[in-house]
């Protein structure tokens, strides 16, 4: 039957890729590469040829890699430009090719050493400050890959990432400015994920952290732009919401945990508390998870900060909307169950 011819096709197809990857020798498997992907790449049909390169990658030894790194940077170069050249109106097809050339790319990272490591990072770094901001997408969804991978190891790279992640959080906040990021073909998709992104980076620098990354210098400049997208509409009501649920919050919180640090944690603690005094019921409801977030995260360290917390927690209960209310309810019912003791004397 039709059915049985493909598949036995496509087992074949799989044992000549797997053939391909593991005995042809770099020398020659990869300039091939270089070449199919410049024949390839305008039809938009790449997955087969990632696969064998990655499979490859994952059968050379740390010598072969070392002396043909030079090679393969350059073709990563060129293949995670696919966005920026060839997909930038697709955003469902960049995704998704480009999925296959970071989880390459991934595959050479992990074998190499912190010190072959660090050129490469800031090549990638350098490569981004082009005319092509679409490159900013790319980067950050393969940081967040890089850093779930490489963990705490990430974060010593992570330094010069500061002030460019704060920049981003302040210009694809449409409460903060009028010229986002993205400003042409679907340019509000593109900012939305470019945030994500950066929130994800951020949260998982922050889960990462055992060296004291955040300082008070980084911290400073992160602090004010993250907490101000508690304000940043972008994308619409569900796209907000979903945004700060499953990004802005868990990244917040992680970030308070690395700060480690009291002073720190009452100012972080009072801008969030002044946005629960915002005119938008959507950015007082978002402030209150993010404080709830807070106080689960700080535990009992939280009780230093309940004295300037309770007053707007009052002000909170009365509030015209009623998500608000019934949303402070559940915020001091939480931070009594953290603390262990009834809020009620605070009032």
């Amino acid at each position: 039957t039709g059915s049985a011819l493909l598949c036995i096709l496509c087992l074949r197809l799989s044992s000549l890729r797997n053939t391909l990857a593991a005995n042809l020798p770099p020398r020659v498997l990869l300039p091939t590469i270089s070449k199919c992907y410049s024949c390839m790449v305008e039809d938009r049909k790449l997955a087969a040829l990632m696969s064998i390169l990655q499979e490859h990658i994952g059968h050379m030894e740390r010598e072969q890699l070392s002396a043909h790194q030079s090679e393969l940077t350059t073709f990563f170069l060129t293949s995670l430009d696919f966005r920026a050249e060839h997909c930038q109106g697709d955003l469902e097809k960049a995704w998704q090719v480009e999925g296959g050339v970071i989880d390459c790319l991934i595959a050479m990272v992990m074998k190499l050493s912190e010190v072959t490591f660090r050129p490469l990072f800031f090549k990638l770094f350098d490569w981004t400050k082009s005319d092509s901001k679409d490159r900013l997408l790319t980067f950050y969804r393969l940081c967040n890959r890089i850093a779930e991978r490489l963990k705490g190891l990430f974060v010593l790279f992570a330094g010069n990432l500061v002030k460019p992640l704060a920049d981003v959080l302040r210009q694809t906040n449409s409460a903060k400015t009028d010229e986002l990021i993205f400003d042409s073909d679907r340019s509000e998709e593109k900012n939305c994920l470019l945030l994500r992104s950066v929130l994800d980076v951020l949260q998982k620098i922050s889960l990462y952290d055992t060296q004291k990354f955040l300082s008070r210098e980084r911290a400073d400049a992160l602090l004010g732009p993250l907490v101000d997208q508690l304000e940043n509409s972008l994308g619409g009501p569900q796209v907000y919401q979903d945004r700060v649920v499953q990004h802005l919050v868990p990244c917040v919180g992680q970030f308070a945990v690395a700060l480690a640090d009291d002073s720190q944690w009452k100012t972080l603690n009072y801008q969030i508390l002044l946005k629960t005094r915002h005119s938008d019921s959507k950015v007082r409801f978002s402030s209150l998870l993010m404080l709830m977030e807070l106080a689960s995260r700080l535990k009992e360290n939280y009780v230093v900060l309940l004295p300037e917390t309770i007053p707007f927690l009052a002000e909170l209960m009365e509030d015209e909307c009623e998500e608000v209310e019934q949303q402070v309810q559940k915020v001091i019912q939480e931070m009594e169950n953290i603390l262990g003791e009834p809020l009620q004397s605070y009032f």
